[in-house]
């Protein structure tokens, strides 16, 4: 038997390291003619470091798992909403605000900033949540993640801060089911709650260790069995789902929050601020294509996005088709429509000179409005004889998809690209073909056409600033006197 040795390296001898740990190798399989057969081929469980245990005091490991037919599973994330707070409004397309005296606003710094009207009773809150719900998917670990801290001064006395997933009905009552992060002059706690029942882990970070000013990443991984609490990329603490319980929240699916509120009298005025949200599905590969995860995240493009006009960004005026009908010529600079498609009435022009039937500018941006490309992957085209039937010769429409054209207003279809290295560039539109519509003669009103239904395989983008147009012209004949082309036009996109 060999004698195990103190550390030194000796021929003939089991060696130890300087922690007395035995110094191994496992076998090696060889060539056939080799003399260690696979059977002597030592096996090694692996582990992967999460956290090092720099607060807990133990480093937190985790095995990976191997699928029945021997591969390693491998997850993909998918993005369900990333929004930031840099806006100098409410993005009412993805929020949800209540209050009562204490208030919240976007002052244009990069935060949506709680106690900007400071409450002073227990009868004052704010909350904001998301229109958008948060599913739990069986194994599927949910990410939340908020960048949040104290601004003006630390939590006093009945001040009640929470962020997490639930569903809060007025401004001071807290949800029933869900799960989030409290803070208060007792420290910041995880909490669960199941259909009114409450779990709560220890103290994660006493109030005096989050500094006054600061903004710390508080990250929620929400499991099956148990929640993660991570800040600033550090595990504080796991906390286990109860026993009796199936998962986190009866709910199942919930919008994410955030809420301030007091339960009495407060003694100085402080604020709380946000400065972005992300949440994420881990770990199983959902395969949903990156359009649907930005609109999923209230990025498509049929709404006014974070920091510009909210609402709708076709143009199609409520109970106004009847006043309109009577349409309008094509213009080479003057579009009949303003939006990112819509309703537009055509009537008599030149034949062979294109005009703008619907323009749209994709928003610059800038701090206050994260700039965004607009990704166009598809586009429809109906149009309808009204007015007048077709009398004399067959009306025949050629549409194109305009973009990439720059300008502080809609430019002509006639502006020319800059000269290389000219200061200031100046972009032409980019023109894409898109099909006909034709009414033959005789077509009387009412009568419709065959839409023209493009699916981009290689979508069209455009950048910010520039401008994105349908665009039609006659290609023979002359309308019949009172005779308009109705049409509308849809644009499937999606902002990046």
């Amino acid at each position: 038997m060999a004698v195990i040795d103190s550390g030194s390296d000796s021929a003939g001898k089991a060696n130890v390291d300087a922690a007395f740990n035995l110094k191994t190798t496992l076998p090696q399989v060889t060539t056939p003619a080799g003399v260690v057969a696979p059977q002597y081929v030592g096996a090694a469980r692996m582990f992967c470091e999460n956290d090092p245990g720099t607060i807990k005091g133990t480093a937190t490991l985790k095995s990976p798992e191997v699928s029945q037919d021997y591969r390693l599973r491998v997850g993909t994330d998918t993005v369900l909403l990333v929004d930031t707070f840099n806006a100098t409004a409410q993005n009412t397309g993805n929020w949800s605000y209540t209050f009562n005296t204490l208030t919240a606003a976007q002052p244009g710094a990069g935060t949506v900033n709680f106690s900007t009207v400071q409450g002073t009773t227990s009868a004052h809150g704010a909350f904001m949540r998301t229109f958008q719900y948060f599913p739990l998917f069986g194994t599927a670990p949910l990410s939340v993640e908020f960048t949040f801290g104290q601004f003006t001064a630390a939590l006093v006395t009945n001040e009640n801060w929470l962020m997490g997933l639930g569903l809060p009905t007025a401004a001071t009552t807290e949800p029933t089911d869900g799960a989030w992060v409290r803070l208060t002059t007792a420290g910041l706690i995880g909490e669960i709650r199941f259909s009114g029942s409450t779990t709560q882990s220890g103290v994660l970070r006493t109030l005096g260790q989050l500094t006054v000013g600061n903004l710390d990443k508080l990250a929620m991984v929400v499991g099956e069995r148990n929640i993660e609490y991570w800040l600033d990329d550090v595990l504080l603490d796991t906390l286990d789902i109860p026993a009796g319980n199936g998962q986190p929240f009866q709910t199942t699916a919930l919008p994410a929050f955030m809420m301030k509120y007091n339960t009495g009298a407060v003694s100085n005025t402080n604020t709380m601020r946000v400065s972005d949200l992300n949440v994420c599905i881990l770990d199983v590969a959902t395969s949903m294509p990156l359009a649907h995860q930005m609109a999923m995240g209230g990025k498509m493009a049929y709404q006014g996005q974070n920091g510009g006009t909210m609402g709708t960004t076709a143009l199609l005026p409520n109970a106004t088709a009847a006043t309109v009908v009577t349409g309008a010529a094509l213009s080479q600079t003057v579009p009949i429509a303003v939006g990112l498609g819509g309703q537009a009435g055509i009537v008599a022009a030149v034949p062979g000179v294109d005009g703008l039937v619907t323009s749209f500018q994709v928003p610059t941006g800038g701090i206050n409005q994260t700039p965004r490309n607009l990704v166009i992957t598809g586009l429809r085209i109906d149009a309808v004889n009204i007015g007048a039937a077709v009398a004399t010769t067959a009306s025949i429409l050629q549409w194109s998809l305009a973009y990439g054209a720059t300008g502080a207003t809609v430019p002509s279809l006639a502006q020319a690209e800059s000269a290389s290295f000219a200061t200031g560039t100046t972009k032409a539109w980019r023109r894409v073909p898109l099909g006909l519509q034709s009414w033959v003669v005789g077509a009387g009103i009412g009568a419709s056409v065959e839409s023209i239904k493009i699916d981009f395989a290689s979508p069209v983008v455009v950048r910010p600033g520039e401008w994105v147009a349908s665009v039609a012209k006659f290609i023979v004949g002359t309308a019949t006197a009172s005779q308009v082309e109705w049409a509308t036009v849809t644009f499937d996109a999606h902002y990046v």
